[in-house]
Order: C-alpha cells, then structure tokens, then sequence
C-alpha cells in the first residue's frame, strides 16, 4: 500500500466514523449517549438559564466530560509511520476476510487475558498484578529471570491456540526452527537480539515461572503454583543432511490445559502480529477482547485500578498515573486501528466502556471441551 493510499484510507475512514457518528441517533442511544437533538435542548436550556425537560441532564453532564477514543492519525505534514501501516493493512484484512476464514483465528486464556506478564525485564524474581478480584503471581528462579515483552505473548497465543485447535496437551513445536518461528510471524536471525534468542529466552524463562491465578469474585476459581509446561524438548544442533530428524515438543501441564481448551478466548492472530511492537498493545487487545465478550453495560474503570492491572514500570503517584495514562491511550489507539468496533471514551474518572462486539465471534470458538475431573 502507498503512503498516498494509506493517507487517504485514514482520512476516509475517519470523515466516515464522524459522519456516521453525528447523523445516527439510534446509534447514540444504543450507546447510552444524548441524541444531537438532546443535546440541542440541553444548550438552548442551559442559555436561557431553565432545565429543560425533554433533555437527559444527568447524561449529558456525565457525557459531557467523556472524549470518545477513535483511531484517527494526522500524518499530512510527514510520512505515515511504518507501524501504523501495517495496522491499516491488518484492518483492511480482516474487513475483507475474517479470521476463521482466513486461517488466523487465535486463541488466549482466561487467566492471561485477566492480567498480564511483565511488560520489561524485572530485578526481582516476584511479579504481582492485580485486576479487581483477580491477582495474578509468577515467581521464577531461573537465572535469567521472568519473561517479558511481545515474544512471550506471542508464544502463549501460539500455545493456547495449539492446545485448544489439537486438543492435546503434548504440542509439536514444528520439524526446524525456522518453521516455528514462521508461526509466531519472527524470523530466523541470530544474534544477541535476533529472533531466535529472543524465542529462547522466552521458552526458557515461560515454562520455568510458576503462576499463580486467584478470582475471588461471584464464581471465584483459582490456579494455584502451576507451571505452564511439564516438559519442554528444545531443538538441537543439527547439521544440514539432518534437517527434519529432531522433532521438537512441549507437554503442557494438565492445569494449564485444562485452563486453555474450557476458557478459550478467541483473537485474530492478524491484529497481534500488526500490534506486536509493543507489549501494552497486544494487553489491551486481549484484554479488549475478554471485556466486550461479556460487557452489558456502560462501565468506567478508574485510570489507578488499570494502572496497576497493566502500568508495570509506572510510579503508582500523580505523575506515574499522568504518563501511564498518556502511554495507554497511544496504544488504545493503535488498537482501535485493528478493533474499531470497540466503543470507549476517556475521561476524568477513568476508562469509560460501552457493549461492544468481541472482535473475534466466540461462536468461531470450537465448543468448550470438559475434562473428567
């Protein structure tokens, strides 16, 4: 796709959103905001200094203060960012074929959509997020640490999606390296930060955490110290003439699994890829995903309480929430590329969400499987 074409795709697209959004009442009113006509009385009311009474004033206080998020980029005055490209190409994608279809449908769990791994490499060998009801706990004493960044994500959505397509807990991790790291969209370049040291030190330092997941709400459940993996066979050295001979594999541990193929969500294993610069991203998307699954109502979450469940590394004081905000809602945006069905709004108070469509159907899911206990 050209600059030009990409440019104009945007521009379109936003004139569209905008149109649609200022011309529709009844979309407003699905959404639980004021009609232009609402809002019309409630400005000539409020010039004339008397309510008026057609219009909903409570709402429009409450709304008043709420900015929708949209994905709308100005790259008029400079080239539109490689990254955001890749975004608008995904979106056209996924409009044009969806992700059953395309063979790109993903799956995530429950427990990892819930809370999140670590966003960079940690000092310490403990790391707690906290979501509501839920805490999630990973501990580790492998020497490298807990694992961290895109790759890790991107290995799990491979391992979810794999355990609950195949339904088995041993996974056959691909006859050579390069073939696995095809799947996770990586290349095979050595080196210190190439893609094959990054795949290990994820392997490794994953299936050595032990996790630890606690709900404690109406239907509290729990994943108390579980490794992901009972067994990992790495590659080995091979030569040429032996390409093919090793056959790579992982044995999930039966919690895990059991977790991944009765509490599958389904994703679109395009819009990771297009978001997998950035940990943050590839969280609110899942996360995203999980919340509009079940959302029935307007719902604010408070910019502290999503701080904790996703700001690791932010000061938990005025300034730390100020700039965790502001790196939120840059990736809600570039989110909002690839899921623009999602229906959020910032304001004061925090995240504002309205029922919205998954992005991915559950009912592309395959039916959940229920092991004998």
């Amino acid at each position: 796709m050209s600059e030009e074409d990409a440019a104009s795709l945007a521009r379109r697209t936003a004139e569209a959103r905008k149109a649609s959004a200022d011309a529709a009442a009844p979309a407003s009113e699905l959404l639980g905001l004021p009609s232009p006509a609402d809002e019309a009385a409630f400005e000539s009311s409020a010039a004339a200094g008397t309510p008026a009474s057609n219009a909903p004033a409570k709402k429009l206080a409450r709304t008043a203060k709420e900015k929708p998020i949209r994905a709308v980029f100005d790259y008029r005055n400079g080239k539109i960012p490689e990254r955001v490209r890749d975004l608008i190409e995904a979106h056209l994608a996924i409009e044009r074929e969806d992700a059953k279809s395309a063979g790109t449908l993903g799956f995530m769990t429950r427990a990892l959509a819930i809370a999140t791994l670590p966003h960079r490499r940690q000092d310490e060998y403990r790391f707690v997020r906290k979501n509501g009801d839920f805490v999630l706990t990973m501990m580790t004493a492998h020497p490298e640490g807990l694992p961290f960044g895109t790759v890790p994500r991107m290995l799990l959505t491979w391992v979810c999606t794999e355990a609950v397509q195949t339904g088995e807990r041993v996974l056959h991790l691909g006859n050579s390296l390069a073939e696995y790291l095809d799947e996770l969209g990586m290349h095979s370049s050595g080196g210190k930060r190439g893609d094959i040291t990054r795949l290990k030190h994820a392997m490794t330092t994953l299936f050595s955490a032990v996790i630890s997941c606690h709900y404690e709400g109406a239907d509290s459940w729990a994943l108390s110290n579980v490794l992901l993996a009972d067994r990992v066979e790495w590659w080995q050295p091979q030569n040429p003439e032996q390409a093919g001979q090793w056959q790579s594999n992982l044995q999930l541990s039966e919690p895990f699994f059991k977790e991944c193929i009765e509490h599958p969500l389904p994703v679109d294993v395009r819009a990771m890829r297009s978001l997998g610069k950035s940990p943050l991203a590839l969280d609110i998307y899942v996360w995203l995903s999980h919340r509009m699954s079940y959302l029935s109502r307007r719902t604010t979450i408070p910019w502290v309480s999503l701080a904790g469940q996703f700001g690791a590394g932010y000061a938990m004081d005025e300034q730390g929430l100020r700039d965790f905000k502001r790196a939120f809602l840059r990736e809600l945006k570039h989110v909002m590329v690839v899921y623009p069905e999602a229906k959020v709004a910032d304001s004061p108070n925090g995240l504002v969400l309205y029922p919205s469509p998954p992005h991915v159907p559950f009912s592309s899911a395959p039916k959940q499987r229920r092991l004998p206990l």
